[in-house]
């Protein structure tokens, strides 16, 4: 990229934000230059930053993002837009030599209005998912959403990336939750779609927009469902002999119209790993399932109903200690991997694919036998849906001799192994952690014409290939 566009798209933010609102000191340049992609943090390992931004800006209105996008359009300087950061694939990594203006979104953070009859709460992209949760909560509401990445995550990362949060079984994902969107489009235009209980009137423009991990335009604030606070929880532990009985309980709740909030399945590895801290099994696999409603005698009425199939079909009842104590740890995951990843000779990642409930053993099988070669492996089962559920697969590399490049090897060839078993059986590369810059490749294989029909989409709306160039691999 020519210097001189990128000192005059500095220029332009400077005079529509002014200087406390725009950064380009090196260290700002640097915490911007990635997520928590883990080639990335090998590349930093190594001392390397392939693409560093050209500057941060931090807009503070809808028009005020408009107005940016109308200005930078006439440099060429691409635009990424920004949440808190915790995205694992890439998606905000500068990737090409035209450089690249970060927008973050975290000064875009209210609440704009919670509607208590229609039970929607209107918010701006940038608000923290832990501030929105329990600014709702002091009103007596709840989003429902909670990702184990809450704490370090916005609103509008959820949105672009089809976020799952643990209770996805009774509240959906975000998909599920939004109801209208705001925004700007790469011509500057601002859009607000519109809120209704349902319509028929073409194609479904939020849905379009969620998932595009700011390809296609720049979600300001959004519309979503939210639900009365819980009166009571309850939960419970039961211990499952093998993966395959666990999943076929999981299956039945779903399909017997006894869905809980919480259900989670954890393999053998997995199980072994929380055994003390979840008061889990000995041996076997850990399924911990919890209920949450307003109506304490309908609640009640189905974890009763619920555990009672447990029992019948062979989980033995470890009582509510497994599931009270998940509930205390369910964000600790999260903040106990840096202890791994301080060691140089380590490298953590995960991987969550989406999958029917006739192939879920089979595909678990044998993504695990192949990633166990090249390191430890352990998966637990969340996200259970009445057709299918999520497998969350997280594996450890290791080298001795402390060699990166060995380490990103390894990495690699886990990663290959996990989506090509999804693409041969027919299950998708993900459920909720998007794509990124690091799927797009096996994108291409699962949406086969249907990332054509994306890629001319985007052509359309963005035809300088100016918002989060080389993601979802579109515009290439």
């Amino acid at each position: 990229m020519d210097n001189r566009k990128i000192a005059e798209a500095i220029n332009i933010l400077l005079n529509l934000c002014g200087k406390e609102r725009v950064k380009f000191d090196q260290s700002s340049l640097v915490a911007y230059s990635r997520d928590i992609f883990m080639p990335g943090f090998l590349d930093l390992r190594q001392g390397k930053i392939e693409h560093l931004p050209a500057a941060v800006c931090y807009p503070q209105s809808t028009e005020e993002v408009s107005r940016i996008v109308l200005k930078l359009r006439e440099t060429g300087v691409p635009l990424i837009v920004f949440g808190a950061g915790s995205g694992v694939l890439g998606g905000t990594i500068p990737t090409d030599e035209r450089g690249a203006l970060i927008l973050d979104l975290k000064r875009m953070s209210r609440i704009r209005s919670i509607n208590q009859t229609n039970l929607t709460c209107e918010a701006e992209a940038g608000i923290i998912g832990e501030n929105l949760e329990r600014e709702l909560n002091q009103k007596g509401f709840s989003l429902g959403h909670f990702p184990s990445s809450i704490y370090c995550s916005t609103l509008g990362g959820w949105l672009s990336t089809r976020s799952a949060g643990q209770l996805s079984a009774k509240y959906g994902k975000i998909e599920d939750l939004v109801l209208a969107l705001e925004g700007v489009l790469p011509d500057g235009t601002i859009f607000h779609t519109r809120a209704t209980p349902r319509s028929a009137t073409g194609p479904d423009l939020d849905q379009l927009l969620v998932g595009a991990e700011g390809t296609l335009g720049v979600i300001t604030a959004a519309l979503v469902a939210i639900s009365p606070l819980p009166a009571e929880r309850i939960f419970r532990g039961f211990a499952f002999a093998d993966v395959g009985s666990g999943l076929e309980a999981m299956r039945l709740l779903m399909q017997k119209e006894l869905t809980p909030a919480l259900l989670r399945l954890y393999d053998q590895v997995d199980t072994r790993f929380n055994q003390q801290k979840l008061a889990g099994p000995e041996s076997g696999c850990l399924l911990v399932v919890g209920y949450e409603g307003t109506n304490r005698e309908m609640n009640a009425l189905k974890a009763s109903l619920g555990f009672k199939l447990l029992r019948e079909i062979g989980g033995r009842d470890l009582g509510e200690e497994p599931g009270k104590r998940w509930f205390e740890h369910r964000y600790a995951v999260s903040y106990n991997q840096s202890k791994i990843l301080a060691q140089p000779s380590n490298l953590l990642d995960t991987i969550e694919v989406s999958v029917a409930w006739k192939d879920a053993l089979m595909l678990y099988e044998r993504i695990a036998a192949e990633a166990g070669k090249l390191g430890l492996v352990m998966a637990h089962f969340s996200h259970a849906w009445r057709d299918g559920v999520c497998i969350y697969f997280s594996f450890l590399v290791s080298d001795p001799g402390q060699d990166q490049e060995k380490l990103r090897e390894k990495h690699g060839r886990v990663w290959e192994a996990a989506m090509r078993n999804c693409l041969e059986m027919g299950a998708s590369i993900s459920h909720h952690h998007g794509i990124g810059l690091w799927r797009a490749r096996w994108l291409k294989q699962e949406l086969g014409p249907g990332h054509g029909l994306l890629n001319r989409l985007k052509k359309e709306l963005d035809p300088q290939g100016l918002f989060n160039p080389g993601k979802l691999g579109l515009g290439e």
